[in-house]
C-alpha cells in the first residue's frame, strides 16, 4: 500500500474515533517517506486523543523540522505542553510560528487560549490563598478541562477540595500525583494537609515530614508541622491535667490547643469534646454543652460528642432532647450497649420528670443525705408555713398552703428509704 493511502486510511480511523488504528495506519506512511510533515502531524493529532503527549509532542517537533511553516504543528505541539500545564514551554514553541507568520488565525487563537489560562491560574490560587474557595472553584473548574493532565492544576484542585473539607477526594488525587512524582514537596504537603484534616494526624505529619525531608525550605510544610506539633502539646497537657483532677488547667490548655488552627475541624472537635469533659467534672454542664455541640457541629459523625451533649442535657433536665441526642447516637452506633443503657437511662429521667420533682421541691440535690434533707424540709415548711400568710391576699394563702403540702409529700418520700428508692427508680411509690 502506498504512503498516502496509508495517510488516507489514517483518516479515516481518526473520523471514526479509532485512534490507535489511525497512529498504525499513519506510522506505516511514516515508514514509506518519512519526510513528509504531514504523516507526522497527522499522527500527532491522533497521539494527542489517545493523550499520549509526550509522543505526540515529538511529532509535532519532527514535523517542523521538516518543515518549519507547518502552522498544524505548533498549534498541536501547543497543546501538549498546555494540557500539561506548560505554558511557559507552549508560549516558547507557539512562537517560533508567531514570529514566522504574526496574523496566523491559529496561532493567535492558541496564544489567546493560553494567556487566558494563565489569567485564571493567578485568580484562582489568589482565592484559595484567602480561602474564598467559591470562587477558586470557579476559576479551577475553567483550568481543568484546558490543562488536564497537569499536576500543577490538579494539586490546586486537591488545595480546592481541602478547603471544601472533602478531605478523602484530595488525599487521592495527591495520590495519584505522587505516583508519577514522588519528590513533590508541594504533593506531598498537599496529601498531608488533606490527611492531617480529616483526622490521620500521624500520617499527617509524616508527609510533612517527608517534604521538609526533600525540600528543607518548604515554608508551609514548616509551618503546619510546627502548628499541629503546638496543638498536640496543648492537648496532651490538657489530657494529662484532666487525669490528675486539675480540670481548670486542662480546660486552659484545651483552649490553647483551638486557639491555634480553626481550620483543622476534625482535630478541634476532639479538643472541644475533650474540654466539655473538663467543664462537666466541674458541673459547668451548660458551658460543656456548648463545646458539646459545637464539637458535634465539627465532625457530625464523633459519636462521644452526641453521648456527652446527651449526658449535660439530662443534667440540666432537658430529658426530651437528652433522648432524642441519644437515639441520634444510637443510629450511628446501633449495637452499642453503653449507648443502649444510657438511652434506657435517659427515657427513664424523662418519665420521672413529668412527676412531681420532690428534690427540686425541697431544694436539695439528688444524692443529698437523710441530715440535709431533713434540714431542707425544716427550712421548706417554716418558709410556707399557713400561720406566716395568714394576713396575705386569699390567692398567695392558696399557693402557699399547695406549696406546704408538697413539701411534706416531698418529705414523706425522700425520708423514708424504701419510698426513695422507689422514687428514684422511677416505680409507683405505692406498690
Amino acid at each position: 500500500m502506498a504512503d498516502e493511502d496509508y495517510k488516507a486510511l489514517g483518516n479515516a480511523k481518526y473520523k471514526e474515533g479509532k485512534y490507535q488504528e489511525a497512529v498504525e495506519a499513519y506510522s506505516k506512511a511514516i515508514e514509506n517517506d518519512p519526510t513528509e510533515p504531514t504523516f507526522f502531524g497527522n499522527r500527532a493529532a491522533a497521539l494527542l486523543m489517545l493523550k499520549k503527549y509526550d509522543d505526540a509532542l515529538t511529532d509535532c517537533k519532527a514535523a517542523v523540522a521538516i518543515d518549519n511553516t507547518f502552522t498544524k504543528a505548533y498549534v498541536r505541539g501547543a497543546k501538549c505542553y498546555i494540557v500539561r500545564g506548560m505554558l511557559f514551554e507552549a508560549k516558547a514553541f507557539l512562537n517560533q510560528l508567531l514570529d514566522k507568520d504574526p496574523q496566523s488565525v491559529e496561532g493567535l487563537r492558541e496564544q489567546a487560549t493560553i494567556e487566558q489560562v494563565e489569567k485564571d491560574i493567578a485568580s484562582a490560587r489568589e482565592h484559595l490563598q484567602n480561602n474564598d474557595h467559591d470562587r477558586a472553584s470557579y476559576f479551577v473548574d475553567r483550568i481543568v478541562p484546558v490543562c488536564p493532565d497537569s499536576s500543577m492544576v490538579l494539586s490546586m484542585r486537591a488545595d480546592l477540595l481541602i478547603g471544601r473539607k472533602k478531605y478523602d477526594d484530595a488525599a487521592s488525587v495527591c495520590w495519584a500525583l505522587l505516583a508519577k512524582d514522588r519528590q513533590n514537596p508541594d504533593l506531598l504537603f498537599l496529601r498531608g494537609k488533606a490527611l492531617l484534616y480529616g483526622g490521620s494526624t500521624e500520617s499527617g505529619m509524616k508527609h510533612m515530614t517527608e517534604a521538609l525531608r526533600v525540600d528543607p525550605d518548604h515554608s508551609r510544610s514548616r509551618e503546619m508541622l510546627k502548628t499541629i506539633k503546638a496543638m498536640e502539646r496543648a492537648k496532651n497537657s490538657g489530657n494529662e491535667s484532666f487525669k490528675e483532677g486539675r480540670c481548670e488547667e486542662a480546660i486552659s490548655f484545651y483552649t490553647e490547643a483551638l486557639s491555634l488552627d480553626s481550620l483543622n475541624t476534625m482535630y478541634n472537635s476532639t479538643v472541644l469534646c475533650n474540654r466539655a469533659a473538663s467543664k462537666m467534672r466541674l458541673k459547668k454542664y451548660k458551658e460543656a454543652l456548648e463545646d458539646c455541640e459545637e464539637s458535634a457541629k465539627l465532625n457530625p459523625q464523633y459519636v462521644k460528642a452526641l453521648t456527652r451533649k446527651a449526658e449535660c442535657l439530662i443534667q440540666l433536665e432537658q430529658y426530651e432532647e437528652g433522648v432524642h441526642t441519644l437515639e441520634a447516637a444510637m443510629k450511628m452506633e446501633p449495637d452499642s450497649s453503653d449507648i443502649n443503657s444510657r438511652l434506657r437511662d435517659a427515657k427513664l429521667e424523662l418519665k420521672k420528670s413529668k412527676r412531681k420533682n420532690y428534690y427540686k421541691i425541697l431544694d436539695v440535690a439528688k444524692d443529698a443525705g437523710e441530715y440535709d434533707i431533713k434540714k431542707a424540709y425544716k427550712r421548706a415548711a417554716l418558709k410556707h408555713h399557713p400561720d406566716k400568710w395568714a394576713n396575705c391576699t386569699d390567692e398567695e394563702k392558696e399557693e402557699s398552703e399547695k406549696a406546704f403540702k408538697d413539701i411534706g409529700e416531698a418529705y414523706s418520700v425522700l425520708s423514708d428509704s424504701e419510698k426513695k428508692h422507689k422514687y428514684d427508680a422511677g416505680m409507683d411509690i405505692e406498690e
